[in-house]
């Protein structure tokens, strides 16, 4: 067994459970703290020593590879294409013959560290066995491929469970060689995909598990975004704020930490920004606007006395003079699913525009280039490209 020194990066998908923000964006390149999903990912690979990277692209991938090809210019990269989106399984099926010998398998739309990746190589390294898959705590093991093990082999991997006792899901490490080809291509697909799990069962021996607590958050849902991007804001900074040299911020605003304050950046005056907040680059803050624990895009523009609490504001969306979005909790339904007492402001996607007065209740989202009207009640989900007037 060699040392593994490629892996293989499955960021096709589009991220369906955090649309309205997906529209023009696929979910690896959605900001956490500031940078992207899948930059995490790459670090985490690079750090561990991982010396070639495949990215396989799909649904947006022309951001991904633009995004990766200039940040990352010193890395060995290829990317190749899933041209229709048929699974996970059918993505790795794609860097076929691009890989060789044994290689590691990351989801680049999930944060991920270097230890994990680092005790996923060891564990599959220092054992006889035909793969290994990194395995993690969860309290919401329903929203993950449940991963049943028996003395630290994988048993079985549940990507529907309905009641399970175990609590440990499949946090979207694996190491394979180039055996895993001809497993997925035994695998018959499951609702038109073919998934990555169902394919363990054809490998010829063992898979070992790694538990690897602590260094996996995904960021799947909009809450579930807010919540990483706290958390990896806290990591980062502590409890200091952020504002890069070509900001400029009102000396009578407020600004207390963690908080990051991309480049080109206006915070007005009398404006506050609290715990948990991100300002991509060339965000516009007007005066006496309070921001509280929300995500706001690049060239996002917030008018005066606005309130935007547990909210996500898209690339170019504008928010008018005096709109609430107070926050909450509230029931929301995802990608057909209802997910209940979640924490969630407002979702405003890309180059929407909210109107003066306007309110948004918690769990509310208007999408992609909708307009809201003036002193409108947003109570549910405006569609992309709709206008709604009082």
């Amino acid at each position: 067994m060699s040392e593994i020194r490629e892996a293989v990066v499955l960021a096709a998908g589009e991220g369906k459970r955090l649309r309205p923000l997906t529209k023009y964006l696929p979910k690896p390149m959605m900001p956490v703290a500031n940078r992207p999903v899948v930059d995490y990912v790459l670090d985490a690979l690079v750090e561990s020593g991982i010396e070639r990277v495949v990215v396989v692209v799909g649904y947006r991938g022309d951001r991904i590879q633009t995004h990766l090809t200039a940040t990352h210019d010193d890395a060995d990269i290829e990317f190749v294409q899933q041209p229709s989106r048929l699974g996970s399984g059918h993505a790795l099926m794609q860097a076929a013959g691009v890989v060789n010998g044994d290689f590691l398998v990351v989801n680049g739309d999930s944060i991920i560290d270097a230890n994990i990746v680092s005790s996923t190589r060891e564990r599959y390294e220092s054992t006889d066995c035909a793969a290994t898959v990194a395995v993690a705590h969860s309290d919401t093991p329903e929203e993950y491929g449940v991963v049943i093990t028996d003395r630290g082999l994988i048993a079985d991997i549940d990507e529907h469970p309905v009641e399970r006792e175990g609590y440990l899901v499949n946090a979207g490490v694996y190491a394979f060689d180039s055996s895993v080809f001809d497993a997925l291509d035994q695998t018959d697909p499951w609702q038109g995909e073919i998934r990555l799990t169902d394919a363990i069962e054809h490998l010829d021996g063992p898979v070992t598990s790694i538990l690897v607590n602590g260094g996996w958050l995904d960021p799947s849902t909009p809450w579930q975004l807010l919540s990483v991007s706290e958390t990896l804001l806290g990591r980062q900074y502590g409890s200091d704020v952020y504002v890069a040299d070509s900001a400029r911020v009102h000396e009578s605003a407020v600004i207390e930490g963690p908080v990051v304050i991309g480049k080109d950046c206006d915070v007005g005056p009398g404006a506050v920004i609290r715990p948990g907040t991100c300002l991509q680059d060339n965000v516009h803050i007007g005066a006496n606007a309070v921001v509280e624990r929300s995500i706001l895009s690049t060239d996002a523009h917030v008018g005066a006395n606005v309130l935007l609490r547990d909210s996500v504001v898209g690339s170019g969306a504008r928010i008018g003079d005096c709109v609430a979005s107070p926050g909450g909790r509230a029931d929301v339904v995802v990608d057909g699913r209802m997910y209940t007492n979640r924490r969630i402001g407002s979702i405003v996607a890309d180059r929407a525009t909210v109107g003066a007065n306007a309110t948004l209740t918690a769990g509310s989202s208007v999408g992609a280039e909708a307009t809201v009207g003036a002193g409108v009640v947003v109570d549910g989900t405006v569609r992309e490209k709709s206008e709604v007037a009082a």
